[in-house]
């Protein structure tokens, strides 16, 4: 171009070229108005029009997004949803750029309109866009309840409390909390019970209803109870805010007592001493103690006691007593095993102290006896409720060593002297017991003779039977063969006799012939008749 004689060359500036997403705003320095310019196309600005802001892109508003725009000659704002491009009028400004917040089937948001100040819930499953006036506080988890589940609700601005059981989806309010969260519902059965707090009275109550236990509103389970057992050989004490005390043993439950601790009760609690090892400490060792136990009970003691003559002993023994009288027990002491311990070696130390060394070897049986038979008789245990049953030394030793030693030789001495008894006796026990085997052996002998004898005897006694028999047989076929030569049976008797005579006669030849002897014959013997004339 060619400049008239009164024009000057300003500026030489680029047309503006808006692609198909920009735009751009152009304002009037001298009046100050906006006009909006989309693309596509080619600008040329008036010539008083600038841009200060540029080229700008226009926003894609989706299904996730939208477009928060401020007018700002009415200050108003508008929440832009519309799909395509968004470029906004002359005016308006773009706050900016809102994306929805996707809420799942078990979720739920929290939105607050910031020109009323309250509150909605959002439940899902849905896109949430809030609007232009509108806050997402935040995107919480629904709480989910199980038939054995229950979930408490406080209202913060009222405090209003309300239950919800399951089996259900619950949504809270915008102003509720679950303070405690999801919490299980307790059992009940035949052993167990809940002790329940109603914060609107401040009372206590227990429930042993049995079934699924869900506490009502304003009230909290203070604690879940198994029903405590006592045993025949037990005691508890109960205690009332009072300060009133009751007894319950097993045995008055014919053989077990159960029962639930009732509201405003507590098990009394005893500190007692624990004399239970032989090895024991000073201080003496601390056991808590709610079950009593009504069977007798075994404590250990050492003891340093000291003799008339001065002699320091180191004693070492068992106590066994029994509590007979809870309630007496209770009011009186709340250490009765310490009680007892002292009271016992209060009265052994009188006892040694009684006694010299010598007098306590000799007679320290008598010195146990004597000692529990004091202690029985004192009324120090029955004002306790408790009773001693026996008391015993196990073992002694000297404090001194020079006295420990004469005790060492002493009980040496003692030793071999009962060792050479038993070793006597045990070899008077072999020797009786040898002889009486010996005893015993030489009565089976006999009893072995004898039977002998009778077997022998009884052995010929047959052989003979069996001998005569044949002889009778034999007699008798000899005289029966002679029935019809000699008639006479007397004469067959004498011709028997007479054979038998000869046999005999004839055995005895033989025999004196095959040997050395001498017969020796009466006139018997040769049938001959001696005789002389007279004178």
């Amino acid at each position: 171009i060619f400049m008239d004689a009164y024009q000057v060359l300003v500026s030489i500036k680029e047309k503006i070229v808006l692609q198909k997403r920009e735009y751009v705003r152009l304002i009037g320095k001298n009046t100050g108005l906006e006009r909006v310019v989309r693309g596509p196309q080619i600008l040329v600005p008036e010539i008083r029009e600038e841009w200060p802001a540029g080229i700008e892109t226009s926003i894609v508003i989706g299904h996730t997004n939208a477009v928060l725009v401020e007018n700002k000659t009415s200050g108003m704002k508008r929440l832009v949803t519309e799909k395509g491009m968004f470029v906004p009028a002359p005016y308006e400004r773009i706050l900016q750029e809102k994306h929805a917040t996707l809420l799942e089937p078990l979720m739920y948001a929290v939105v607050k309109d910031h020109l009323t100040g309250q509150t909605r819930n959002e439940v899902g499953p849905q896109l949430l866009q809030v609007g232009p006036y509108e806050e997402l506080m935040n995107v919480s988890t629904k709480w989910v309840l199980e038939k054995d589940s229950y979930l408490r609700l406080v209202n913060k601005q009222t405090g209003e409390e309300r239950v919800m059981q399951g089996p259900s989806v619950v949504v809270p309010t915008p102003v509720e909390t679950a303070p405690d969260g999801k919490q299980k519902a307790v059992y009940i059965d035949s052993q167990t019970a809940v002790k329940v707090l109603n914060r609107r009275n401040g009372q206590q109550r227990l429930d042993d209803t049995t079934g699924v236990f869900v506490p009502q509103p304003y009230e909290r389970i203070l604690e879940t109870q198994r029903k405590i057992l006592v045993l025949p050989h037990q005691a508890v004490v109960l205690r009332d805010i009072y300060g009133t005390v009751s007894l319950i043993t097993g045995a008055s439950g014919g053989g077990a007592n159960t029962f639930f601790m009732p509201p405003y009760t507590s098990l009394m609690e005893f500190n007692w001493s624990a004399y239970t090892s032989p090895v024991l400490v000073d201080p003496v060792p601390r056991v808590q103690i709610t079950m009593i136990d009504l069977r007798a009970q075994k404590m250990f003691f050492q003891n340093e006691v000291r003799t008339s003559d001065n002699v320091r002993l180191k004693l070492e023994g068992t106590i066994f007593w029994q509590v007979k009288d809870v309630m007496k027990m209770v009011a009186s002491t709340s250490d009765a095993p310490g009680d007892i311990s002292q009271r016992a070696r209060s009265g052994m130390i009188q006892q040694v102290a009684r006694l010299t060394l010598a007098n306590f070897m000799a007679g320290f049986n008598n010195l146990t006896q004597a000692t529990y038979s004091s202690q029985a008789s004192d009324t120090f245990y029955s004002d306790r409720g408790v009773e001693l049953q026996s008391l015993e030394i196990t073992r002694f030793d000297s404090v001194d060593s020079e006295t420990a030693l004469v005790l060492q030789n002493i009980i040496k001495e003692t030793t071999m002297r009962i060792n050479e008894l038993q070793k006597q006796e045990s070899q008077n026990a072999v020797n009786a017991a040898k002889l009486t085997a010996d005893i015993k052996l030489e009565q089976q002998r006999t009893e072995l003779i004898q039977t002998q004898a009778d077997n022998e005897r009884l052995q010929k006694q047959f052989q003979g039977q069996s001998d005569g028999q044949k002889l009778v047989q034999a007699a008798l076929a000899y005289i029966s063969g002679l029935s019809s030569s000699v008639p006479n049976v007397t004469e067959r008797v004498e011709m028997y006799r007479l054979q038998q005579t000869l046999k005999a006669r004839q055995a005895d030849t033989s025999s004196l012939a095959k040997g050395k002897a001498q017969i020796f014959m009466t006139p018997q013997d040769f049938n001959l008749s001696l005789g002389s004339e007279s004178v």
